[in-house]
């Protein structure tokens, strides 16, 4: 088997299933090393918010997208939530954005009218792994695809 010069090589481990193959040796060739988690000791503060964008099938004329932040150090700085469906701006739907925590919408920060398309500016407190933002539709057409984009700031963990 040849493989071309553009692409690497099998990393070499004992059983392997790719070791017997011709052409794939051993030399010079390590797995990838895999960090213990305590070595994420570094905060990284004010980068732009990842993570939280969403999406569901409307069915039934609702639907519902959860969204916040995972991973160890994570906290995000949300600013705004932006709304879509397929339909678009055409879509006469209800959207109610909660906060809450395991997926259980506690506090209601806002109501998009319409659900369609719409953009909705926030101001809570930081959101630590374990809560979320609950996004949810009513009224919409049934096969639409209903999206959340949120957008902000976040802390993260380095090494």
């Amino acid at each position: 088997m040849r493989v071309p010069r553009s692409l690497h090589r099998q990393a070499y481990r004992p059983g392997n299933r790719f070791a017997w193959r011709p052409g794939w040796r051993a030399t010079g060739m390590q797995p990838v090393r895999s960090l213990p988690v305590s070595l994420y000791t570094q905060p990284i503060t004010g980068i732009p918010l990842t993570g939280g964008q969403g999406q569901a099938v409307v069915a039934g004329g609702a639907a519902s997208v959860t969204v916040g932040p995972q991973g160890l150090g994570n906290i995000w700085y949300p600013a705004q939530v932006t709304v879509s469906t397929t339909t678009g701006i055409n879509d006469n739907s209800t959207c109610l954005v909660y906060l809450g925590s395991q997926g259980v919408p506690v506090t209601l920060l806002g109501t998009i009218f319409p659900g369609g398309g719409g953009t909705l500016g926030l101001a809570i407190p930081s959101m630590a792994p374990g809560q979320y933002l609950i996004v949810q539709w009513s009224g919409a057409h049934n096969g639409d695809t209903a999206a959340v984009n949120v957008i902000g700031t976040m802390d993260a963990l380095s090494t």
